[in-house]
């Protein structure tokens, strides 16, 4: 079986969101050859970019903040809760490098475990058309792009593809697609792990 995931797949790895344990296990399972796991190179580099906006995002808000307690701080009545608030500025420092060590963890795992698609002409060129005809952005068309490619290559008897942005890939017409390949499309991984252990154990009967 092939089990295709993409980039919010490895941010629930990186940053131990709650269905992680069900991504573990997943990983887990392409490690020990129970199933092949497959991931767009796209899907590799996009988290980074994720957590450099996030980190970005959170420095601004620390120096704002920063500013606002120093202005604070020159007043008696607010000089005791100051401190607190420099705890948080400082947390929100160190979750930039929490995150960025919790991302190489993940993407190691990933690496060791998945098969991962080139992004190459071909990727990018049918990424277009997809864009084009289903409305979608220019990343997801690449990933459903990728996967499209991959099912095509490869006709698995049967695979599932693991994306919790069901805003944008939860569409009859993606759904489509992938069912043409006998693809099943899964917005929750814990509710993906059970459909893929319940398919190892009839395979195993």
């Amino acid at each position: 079986m092939n089990v295709y995931v993409e980039s919010n797949f490895v941010l629930e790895r990186a940053l131990e969101q709650e269905q992680s344990e069900s991504c573990e296990r997943v990983i887990g399972l392409a490690t020990a050859g129970s199933v092949r796991l497959v991931i767009p190179a796209f899907s590799l580099a996009e988290p980074h970019i994720t957590l450099m906006h996030k980190a970005n995002e959170r420095s601004r808000l620390s120096t704002e903040l920063k500013k606002q307690l120093s202005e604070l701080g020159r007043s008696k009545p607010y000089r005791e809760a100051s401190g607190s608030f420099n705890d948080i500025t400082a947390l929100l420092i160190r979750s930039a490098e929490i995150e960025g060590a919790g991302l190489e963890r993940a993407t190691d795992g990933i690496l060791k475990a998945a098969e991962v698609i080139p992004l190459d002409s071909d990727v990018f060129y049918a990424a277009k058309s997809i864009q084009s005809t289903f409305d979608t952005s220019i990343q997801d068309s690449i990933v459903l792009a990728s996967v499209v490619r991959h099912l095509a290559e490869t006709k698995p008897a049967e695979s599932c593809f693991l994306n919790r942005n069901t805003r944008d890939f939860d569409d009859p017409y993606v759904r489509d697609m992938l069912d043409s390949f006998n693809c099943k499309f899964f917005g929750r991984f814990d509710y993906a792990l059970q459909y893929i252990e319940a398919q190892i154990r009839r395979e195993a009967e």
